[in-house]
């Protein structure tokens, strides 16, 4: 499984650990809904967990047609960092690599 944003016909967006191995159906696993807050300071983004309290949030993952999907994309590499301080190993991943 890898980190995905996962775009609904509804618009609302979804970063999950996503499993696309059916042609049918997408499978998340401990998925947050991407919300993004007007702030004085200017857009400030966050998330809200997604259907937590189900049995399915962490296993085997919840189960989406592919029909209400409008496109599964990369996220950026400081949101798939954020996700993975919540939900993964805490291992970031550098966005930009260093000049020698």
């Amino acid at each position: 499984m890898t980190i995905k944003l996962v775009t609904f016909k509804t618009n609302h967006t979804i970063l999950a650990e996503v499993d696309c191995t059916k042609d049918n159906e997408v499978v998340m696993k401990q998925p947050v809904q991407v919300i993004v807050q007007p702030t004085k300071d200017g857009p400030m983004m966050g998330f809200a967990p997604f259907l937590e309290f189900s049995e399915e949030f962490k296993t085997p993952g919840i189960k989406v047609s592919m029909e209400d999907v409008l496109c599964i994309t990369t996220p950026q590499r400081e949101l798939e960092n954020k996700y993975n301080e919540m939900f993964g190993s805490g291992i970031q991943i550098a966005s930009v690599v260093p000049k020698v």
